[in-house]
């Protein structure tokens, strides 16, 4: 049972007037004898959480602000907006409302801490328990802002009335004063387990403590020994596991498969869900023009806005990888019946490497060649940015309908194939090559076909951050990681230039960051300076 279900009226009582600054509420809502009692301060523990759904599963902000415009991701045909050339507006809806709900999220945060103390019906244990949830939440919001944006506003004070100046925070700083206590403090007061599910727990914070050393620029092998030991403390001493293989992991009938460490939570009682979880809607191509093929719930709603690119699907041995499969369709089947196709029959296949006219010639199925292939002629099909796979670990196919949106799956935070690929990074950077390649193989041959996991093993030669990468991809493609990947080894203009055609030609240094929101900058008294370039 998804415990968690939050409502967003507290979300409304904390910003009552909806006249606020970008950076955190100007207006909060602090009634006498509620926020100071259990049920207050629980309610707005649970507005933290609730907060985090609006930017990450509910729409596409997050998801094109770290898949698309990197080497994995490019935008399919749909979408106003196309991240891949870089060219973002200072008004963009995407990063307005990722800052917003951050901050927003900070403040409620800010809140907790501040009428903690206060609260005189709960235990000293229970409170420690909602406080390091909050600092942990408030600790995970402001790595998105400064992963981002960079040197942005930092408070860990609760805003109350009209506050009209903003700081430009150095990251080091906001990392060193914020972001590491808040995850220590939530190490040591988190229990090792949660009574509802979705909320964080020890391994959770220790597992996000490890990927937050692993991005900071300052860190060196103390510090990579450290990310090490959190990892291998959330693969040996927690609940967690690795699924039998890589085909249950986002299996919609094992949705809350004990591989999850904390996702998100999306109620399956409609007047709870809010907007849902809509990411099943944004991977799908536009399979309907497939011959016998119709719009259905098991293929999804076509918003074709995340098209792989090549480098993305050449990835896979598709000898030996799994994850291929697991993760991806590449064949469709009839499901009318045409002159050609009876139902069932294959309608369309995707190869991941290149048929000739007379394997295509054999078939009565539409084939779609690789996107940079050789034209074969005008009656062969290439993929394009309406056609191509389609990565289905989001799909929701207990919708109701075909054009519902609001799915009711979690979106999913951290899980276990993540620690063990934290846990090889980390060892590899740390120089202990022989623990790195132990753990990576771990993962690896739990992602292998049947008989050839001993194939799917690596060697410390083998071993390079260019592999990490390369691994991350294969696992994590669409999981809102790329683009911090990619930043955070330092390879972001690399990869994305040598991989991503529409990107190549616009990238830039200063693309390291995000603009500034226009509405920040504008709704300031004090002035509140652009990112460089933007």
């Amino acid at each position: 049972m998804k415990n968690i279900v939050i409502t967003f009226l507290i979300s409304c009582l904390i910003l009552t007037g909806c006249d606020i600054l970008d950076e955190n509420p100007k207006t909060i809502l602090t009634p006498a004898g509620y926020y100071d009692t259990k049920t207050g301060i629980e309610t707005l523990v649970n507005a933290c959480y609730s907060r985090l759904r609006g930017f990450t599963a509910s729409n596409t902000h997050l998801l094109r602000l770290t898949e698309q415009g990197t080497d994995i991701f490019e935008s399919g045909v749909d979408g106003a907006i196309n991240f891949d050339d870089y060219n973002i507006s200072l008004t963009s809806e995407e990063i307005t409302q990722v800052w917003e709900d951050c901050y927003i999220g900070i403040n409620a945060c800010n809140t907790v801490a501040y009428y903690m103390p206060l609260v005189s019906d709960m235990t000293e244990s229970e409170k420690e328990v909602r406080l390091a949830e909050a600092r942990f939440l408030r600790a995970y919001m402001y790595y998105h802002l400064i992963m981002q944006f960079g040197d942005v506003h930092f408070t860990l004070e609760a805003t109350e009335g009209v506050e009209t100046e903003a700081n430009h925070t150095p990251v080091e700083q906001i990392l060193d004063e914020g972001i590491y206590p808040d995850l220590r403090y939530a190490i040591e007061h988190l229990p090792a387990s949660q009574e509802d599910y979705g909320r964080i727990d020890v391994h959770g914070a220790r597992f996000f403590l490890a990927y937050v050393l692993l991005s900071d620029s300052r860190s060196t092998k103390s510090q990579f020994d450290e990310a090490a030991a959190l990892a291998v403390s959330v693969i040996e001493n927690s609940p967690y596991a690795l699924q039998e293989n890589r085909f249950l992991v986002y299996d919609q009938d094992n949705d809350m498969n004990n591989e999850i460490i904390w996702s998100l939570q999306f109620s399956e009682d409609e007047s709870l869900r809010g907007d849902g979880n809509k990411t099943h809607l944004y991977f799908v191509p536009k399979y309907e023009s497939f011959p016998g093929v119709v719009r259905a719930v098991e293929y999804g709603r076509p918003y074709a806005r995340f098209k792989p690119t090549q480098f993305m699907v050449d990835l896979y041995d598709t000898s030996m990888d799994a994850r291929y499969q697991a993760y991806w369709r590449d064949t469709w089947y009839a499901i009318e019946e045409t002159d050609l196709l009876a139902i069932g029959d294959t309608s369309c296949y995707i190869p991941q490497t290149a048929w000739t006219k007379e394997q295509i010639d054999s078939k009565n199925y539409l084939v779609y060649n690789p996107e940079f292939s050789e034209s074969l002629g005008t009656n062969y099909l290439r993929v394009f940015n309406q056609v191509f796979i389609h990565l289905k670990k989001f799909d929701d196919v207990k919708r109701p309908t075909m054009n519902e949106e609001k799915g009711t799956r979690d979106w999913v935070c951290f899980r276990m194939a993540e620690a063990y690929l934290l846990a090889g990074e980390a060892y590899f950077r740390a120089g202990d090559n022989n623990n790195a390649v132990k753990y990576i193989n771990i993962l690896r041959r739990n992602a292998a076909i049947t008989g050839k996991e001993a194939d799917m093993e690596i060697s410390a030669a083998d071993l390079s951050i260019d592999f990490i990468l390369d691994e991350r991809a294969r696992e994590l493609c669409g999981e809102c990681k790329r683009w911090y990947d990619l930043k955070r080894l330092d390879k972001l203009l690399e990869r994305t230039r040598l991989h991503n055609q529409r990107a190549a030609d616009n990238m830039q240094t200063f693309h390291l960051l995000r603009p500034i929101p226009q509405s920040q900058i504008d709704r300031c008294s004090n002035e509140y300076a652009q990112n460089p370039g933007w």
